[in-house]
């Protein structure tokens, strides 16, 4: 009796186990077949977006963003293209993909517009105060300059919270106005708003683009390129030469 009493709580112990492995390899399975086959996919949703389709980090979406009369925006709000992109001003991939949105801005400004957005990211106190001194040059018409200035020091890890007075002066700011500007606690909402819209649209993180229905998710390239699965996947330029055709 005591041997049966031992192999029954031996199968009872070992049951639960076996179980859970079993779940784990299902989902290593699962996992892996949307890698391996990144095909479209109907009735997902990204967080609680609804999308329609999915492919190499690229989402139909059933909401998409619209140009609003502060937005900060390169180009004619009624050009034939338009790209949202919310960025992280601290962040050097958001500062490399602004280089390529340059480009193509510059490539074909007639029917190209690009509405930028601040996101910023959880727990960073730079990723804030570098969107609330964007936020704050604009009271000034300098956004451009101060955003061009905060993405060339974070591509070289040198953007710092006590430099902040020095940027003032190196794009021309008042620099009494700025600095009042940066402790101004409706200033400060302001930026909570915005980045409280980034919920709207399920993004996650920066950078992400939206052109048209599409979802971008990170700093997509400028040329075509083939990724660590080997898909070949489009770059920037080849998804706007589409829309502007």
């Amino acid at each position: 009796m005591k041997k049966n009493k031992n192999s029954k709580d031996l199968k009872r112990f070992l049951l639960p186990g076996v179980i859970l492995l079993g779940v784990i390899m299902l989902i290593f399975l699962l996992m892996r077949n949307g890698k391996n086959n990144p095909s479209p996919v109907a009735n997902l949703k990204l967080g609680n977006l609804p999308v329609k389709e999915v492919k190499a980090q690229s989402y139909a979406t059933l909401k998409t963003p619209a140009i609003k009369a502060d937005d900060k925006m390169f180009g004619n709000p009624d050009a034939k293209v338009k790209i949202f992109v919310y960025e992280d001003i601290s962040s050097i991939y958001s500062a490399k993909l602004a280089d390529t949105l340059d480009k193509l801005y510059s490539e074909d400004s007639s029917q190209l517009a690009v509405v930028v957005r601040p996101f910023v990211s959880p727990n960073s106190t730079i990723s804030k105060e570098a969107a609330l001194a964007l936020e704050c040059a604009g009271d000034q018409d300098k956004w451009i300059p101060m955003r061009a200035l905060l993405f060339a020091k974070a591509k070289n890890a040198d953007l710092s919270s006590f430099d902040f007075e020095k940027y003032a002066d190196q794009i021309g700011l008042d620099k009494n106005v700025f600095l009042t500007c940066l402790t101004n606690p409706v200033k400060s909402a302001k930026l909570e708003e915005l980045n409280t819209e980034t919920e709207n649209y399920n993004v996650l993180g920066a950078p992400t683009i939206f052109i048209g229905d599409e979802m971008i998710l990170g700093a997509r390239p400028y040329e075509d390129y083939v990724d660590s699965n080997g898909d070949s996947i489009e770059g920037l330029k080849t998804l706007i030469d589409k829309k502007t055709k």
